[in-house]
């Protein structure tokens, strides 16, 4: 009986160990995934918006002023 208490208790500090494991996966992939879509908001925000005659030019395929 003391080899399978023995036993089962390894069984479960291997279970522990795993589940560790995943919850520091998920932590680090929402982090990076946080990240990610910051780093994509900032692109966005300080990309120029385009100019009223940019914006003119693109309506009518046409090339803006120089």
């Amino acid at each position: 009986m003391a080899a399978l208490s023995e036993w089962l208790q390894i069984m479960l500090a291997e279970i522990a160990r795993k589940r560790d494991d995943l919850e520091r996966a998920r932590e680090e992939d929402v982090k990076r995934t946080t990240e990610k879509s910051s780093d994509t908001a900032e692109r966005t925000s300080s990309s120029a918006a385009p100019t009223s005659s940019t914006a003119a030019a693109l309506r009518t395929n046409a090339a803006p002023p120089t």
